[in-house]
């Protein structure tokens, strides 16, 4: 199953991110040009597993996706899916303080409730077509 704006390794430094993602291509992103951040749990139908996962939104085409599975180098470190979502979304709003969160991911970080889950493969759909 290959997610869209999936990463497989993040470098995360003091000047933005470096995603080596699934498809092989490599993307910079500098932390002014964050606008936003979301995190959200993939559907629990089959493909999916219901795992937490982080869009970090920039520019148009350059939405970087954090998944459990992605390796990250720099400054977070955490446990579990929605420890490690959390922490990613702490460093991406101290970094890019004017990134903007959604309801959800404000409730979500504020809180150790899981994520809001989206429901279905259509949702998901919709969901990255907002943030192609």
């Amino acid at each position: 199953m290959e997610l869209q704006f999936s990463a497989n390794t993040v470098v995360i430094s003091h000047v933005g991110l470096e995603a080596h993602l699934a498809d092989g291509r490599v993307r910079v992103v500098p932390w002014r040009e964050v606008v936003g951040v979301v995190a959200r749990r993939l559907p629990s139908v089959e493909p999916y597993r219901g795992e937490t996962f982080v869009d970090i939104i920039s520019t148009a085409g350059s939405t970087v996706r954090i998944l459990p599975w992605t390796t990250l180098i720099g400054h977070v470190a955490a446990e579990g899916d929605a420890d490690k979502a959390r922490a990613i979304v702490r460093v991406v709003t101290l970094h890019a303080p004017s990134a903007q969160l959604d309801p959800a991911t404000r409730v979500f970080l504020a809180s150790s409730d899981p994520a809001a889950q989206l429901p279905d493969a259509a949702t998901l759909a919709a969901h990255d077509a907002r943030l192609a």
